[in-house]
């Protein structure tokens, strides 16, 4: 198991978890500490596992869901006390507020109605104690007995234990036509234990060019979306929990009806000219660029810009490419590493 990594978290296509042994012994050749910069951070693989190796870790996302993520794996140093839920309901531990959260109490709601009964995501068992949790969640930060870290946790906590029963092949774009052996497990939440290192990493809510504009950076890793595939469409029931929301939804997806922001970088006519400027935007001694060969920026034209910067290697790396059927593809991703004149 990876430094950094204590479970199997949700499928994400963005993962670049295969890919870290190779991304750590390159950049580790040339720079093993100082801070670390990773604006498109998603669920905090890269930034945890780079937390783990003694990296000032900075992640930013414009999902709020992977933000969540990022707060209880990077910026955390622990699972929170959670001392007002605690002494409002006369806890004595935090093992004690996630007996609540697993009590599979309360009645089928929209949450059952939309995602098992309408649309079998999950089997109406489990999406009973998925609404419970959720429920139970907002009802205490609505009643301020949880500040903003301890939701997050708490949040992120539950997209992980939903999504390890969820009748998908990884993202909820579209479910199984048959009960996959995961789906007919039973719900139950566990923390979402942070990555331990020297620094608590800093985690920011909204675009790359904000965040990668705040301060000179050791590494600047970037690590854009690379197809046409929307995190936001794609992953809109992690959101949707995130966001605390009952919107109306539509499809054999249940996409909410309101509009979900695609990245610059899903488009093939704007991929190229939003780099440019996110690099114009960026100070950085050592730049990572990770993309995927068969992504919408042509090698000619990466190559071209990060020219302006100063001299770069390539390195070729391997990992597992997100498919919806039951087999592996191997994707090649390409590492640029820049060294800013």
């Amino acid at each position: 198991m990876l430094r950094g990594s204590r479970s199997i978290f949700m499928r994400y296509f963005g993962s670049k978890f295969t890919t870290l042994p190779r991304l750590g012994e390159i950049l580790l050749q040339r720079v093993n500490k100082g801070t670390f910069c990773d604006p498109f951070g998603g669920i905090g693989t890269v930034g945890a596992y780079f937390k783990s190796l003694g990296f000032h870790v900075w992640t930013g996302d414009v999902l709020q869901f992977a933000h969540c993520f990022q707060i209880a794996r990077i910026h955390r140093q622990n699972v929170p006390s959670f001392r007002q839920v605690r002494s409002r309901l006369g806890l004595n531990s935090s093992k004690d507020v996630l007996e609540i959260l697993n009590k599979r109490k309360g009645r089928a709601g929209w949450f059952v109605e939309q995602y098992a009964r309408k649309r079998r995501f999950f089997t109406v068992e489990n999406a009973r104690a998925i609404e419970w949790a959720w429920n139970t969640i907002h009802a205490w930060h609505k009643a301020g007995w949880l500040n903003r870290e301890e939701n997050a946790v708490l949040i992120a906590s539950l997209i992980h234990a939903m999504d390890q029963v969820a009748n998908t092949a990884g993202t909820y774009y579209s479910f199984l036509k048959t009960w996959h052996r995961k789906a007919k497990r039973p719900f139950h939440m566990d923390w979402m234990r942070p990555t331990r290192g020297q620094f608590a990493g800093k985690c920011s809510l909204g675009s790359a060019e904000t965040l990668v504009s705040q301060q000179a950076f050791d590494v600047l890793y970037l690590d854009p979306p690379y197809n046409e595939r929307s995190y936001a469409h794609y992953y809109h029931l992690a959101e949707t929990i995130a966001q605390g929301v009952h919107p109306q939804v539509h499809g054999i997806s249940g996409i909410p009806d309101r509009g979900l922001e695609r990245s610059v970088f899903n488009d093939r006519s704007k991929a190229a000219s939003s780099l440019e400027e996110l690099l114009n935007e960026a100070r950085f001694k050592w730049l990572a660029f990770h993309y995927a060969d068969d992504g919408l920026i042509p090698r000619k034209t990466i190559r071209s810009i990060l020219a302006k910067y100063g001299t770069f290697e390539e390195f070729v790396l391997y990992g597992r490419g997100y498919t919806t059927q039951n087999r592996e593809r191997c994707v090649e991703h390409r590492l640029y590493l820049l060294k800013h004149d």
